[in-house]
């Protein structure tokens, strides 16, 4: 794999895998192996960004994983859990333009895991632009040297219909897996679909001689990206802003208006709240201001250091240079002072104003002893350690006991007050991200300050 990104960084913008190969990266320290736990991962590599599931059971690990190729950093990949959560799926979404678009990595096993999976939790992805994978179905639609239909292509072509895509053949047809045995014939079950309202994309082709020590031919689809659709900006209102004293104002104005005497039932509670849904993007998109995104951007930069620059550009005169550089030192010492007052009074991490990559001397420690004996050395610290927290390790339990509790009675989950709702908002971080509703918690602190909206 490492071979496959370092030949291919200058010429493949994005792979993607299915069984990606696992390594041993690194050992870690353990409670029960004095040598270190082994961690095992999918190569990665310093031109490209890996895309994969997580998961710290090895039963569960990922089959299918995506690198995208960092040169198209600005279009801003994300692996989109939250859409689908499963191991043999990736979903990537990415921006071009104003627009979100959706890549899907798919490997199927024998017993049809992923298409199961995607047809029983339908999604609704409308700028899906291409599906791709390993699906293990074998079909004479595709696979010509291949006689019979199987039960699942309807199945496949139903998903791929849902998501506005069509199945593409490739320009030099072929065997997309070589059979391990002599006796058994080559297969077709790599498929790519595509969509054909996407003028970038053009058919995919097949690659035998890239397989390197795989099984399956690299399927390989080119598509033309203009550089107007590598967009490097995007909307927001910027903190402590007149826009955004403006936005609390109108989402405030707007809960106020929200009528919630009639919520009686699943279907109205649903309605306030897609109603409460649209006045947050209503305040949001009135109030939003366009960025663009640069190596230059400085986060304490405002308003005044635009205009003192745009002045001094237009005139040239020595004196509006000087007003420019006096508007960036009131801005950064405003922007620093309100982070040491955040520090020093909200979370308290005092740590955080102080510089922890300077060399520390390590405190003077006594030796450790174990049963009278002191332990210099590693396998006498280990036996001290393991027999002092693993004694009790794997030691049968009775729990018997616990059939002499007596069964206390269910206690009924009460609604909660004004009170807790607010000392709950009041311990979520002011400066945490907003989600897809744009809504940050310092928001919500401010809307629920009007005991109305409460």
């Amino acid at each position: 794999m490492n071979i496959i990104l370092e030949n291919n960084k200058n010429n493949i913008d994005i792979i993607l895998v299915q069984e990606p190969p696992k390594s041993l990266i690194r050992h870690v320290l353990s409670h029960t192996d004095p040598t270190g736990d082994p961690i095992y991962g999918t190569p990665n590599h310093p031109d490209w960004t890996l895309f994969i599931r997580q998961d710290p059971n090895q039963e569960n690990y990922a089959r299918v994983a995506t690198y995208v190729n960092k040169k198209l950093q600005k279009m801003r990949f994300t692996l989109r859990l939250d859409i689908i959560n499963h191991r043999d799926i990736n979903v990537l979404a990415f921006h071009s333009g104003q627009h979100i678009n959706y890549v899907i990595n798919v490997y199927s096993d024998d017993n049809q895991s992923a298409l199961h999976f995607l047809n029983r939790n339908i999604i609704n992805l409308n700028n899906t632009i291409v599906m791709t994978g390993d699906f293990n179905i074998r079909d004479n639609d595709w696979d010509p040297n291949y006689p019979h239909h199987s039960v699942h292509t309807e199945d496949l072509l139903i998903l791929a219909k849902s998501l506005g895509l069509d199945l593409s053949p490739p320009v030099n047809p072929g065997p997309t897996r070589f059979a391990d045995n002599p006796r058994d014939t080559n297969s077709v079950i790599d498929l790519a679909f595509i969509n054909p309202n996407n003028s970038g994309f053009g058919q995919h082709s097949l690659h035998p001689k890239l397989c390197r020590p795989s099984d399956h031919v690299p399927l390989i689809i080119e598509v033309s990206i203009n550089e107007t659709n590598i967009d490097n900006s995007f909307w927001s209102i910027s903190k402590d802003s007149e826009e955004e004293k403006d936005f609390i104002k109108a989402i405030t104005d707007g809960t106020l208006a929200l009528n919630t005497s009639n919520i009686t039932s699943k279907e109205n509670l649903e309605a306030a709240a897609q109603r409460l849904a649209d006045i947050f993007n209503e305040a949001w998109l009135s109030q939003a201001k366009k960025k663009c995104i640069t190596k230059y951007s400085k986060e304490w930069w405002n308003h005044e250091c635009t205009e003192s620059l745009n002045r001094y550009r237009n005139t040239g005169n020595i004196e509006h240079w000087r007003e420019f550089k006096s508007s960036t030192r009131i801005a950064k010492k405003e922007f620093f002072d309100n982070k040491i007052y955040e520090i020093a009074s909200s979370n308290k991490r005092l740590w955080d104003l102080m510089n922890w990559v300077k060399k520390k001397n390590l405190p003077t420690i006594e030796s450790i002893v174990y049963k009278g004996q002191p332990c210099n050395t590693l396998p006498d610290l280990w036996h001290a350690l393991h027999s002092s927290y693993n004694s009790a390790e794997n030691r049968p339990i009775n729990a018997s006991f616990l059939n002499e509790i007596p069964q206390a009675d269910q206690i009924h989950w009460p609604p909660f007050s004004k009170q807790e709702f607010k000392d709950a908002i009041a311990k979520c971080s002011s400066s945490s991200t907003p989600d897809t509703d744009h809504i940050a918690w310092r928001h919500l602190k401010s809307l629920i300050t009007n005991e109305r909206c409460l």
